[in-house]
């Protein structure tokens, strides 16, 4: 009828259930993080597809501007010189384009899943020791 008034205490969880609770943590974190990758990984294929589209229309305004200068450029100063000027003119653009593809693909690849693994992990090492 009447209870006792010391508080109840709740039993020492054992081994089993420590190794349960870590295995399920762990589940869902790795779970939350490839989500987390997946999302940051559609909006670089997103924002890189733009950029490819914008580079794919540059460079066919591009081609145009260089051939319909290349003609008058032979056409002004006669085939020798005119044609040493245009193919020197599109050495340099394709130099300068080569080093624009280098840089670009040179970024680092999804640094924002790449920090949020790091910090986690040394979460897990300060947490285990």
């Amino acid at each position: 009828m009447f209870e006792s008034a010391a508080p109840k205490t709740q039993p020492e969880p054992n081994l089993g259930d420590l190794v349960e609770d870590a295995l399920v943590q762990a589940k869902t974190l790795v779970s939350a993080e490839l989500s987390l990758a997946r999302a940051e990984l559609k909006s670089e294929l997103k924002q890189t597809l733009g950029s490819a589209v914008a580079l794919g229309v540059g460079v066919m305004f591009l081609q145009a501007a260089l051939v319909t200068s290349g003609v008058l450029l032979v056409l002004a100063l006669g085939p020798g010189i005119g044609a040493v000027l245009v193919v020197g003119v599109l050495f340099a653009i394709a130099i300068a384009c080569g080093v624009i593809g280098l840089r670009a693909l040179q970024h680092q690849k999804l640094p924002r899943t790449t920090a949020r693994l790091s910090t986690d992990a040394k979460q897990v090492l300060e947490t285990v020791k």
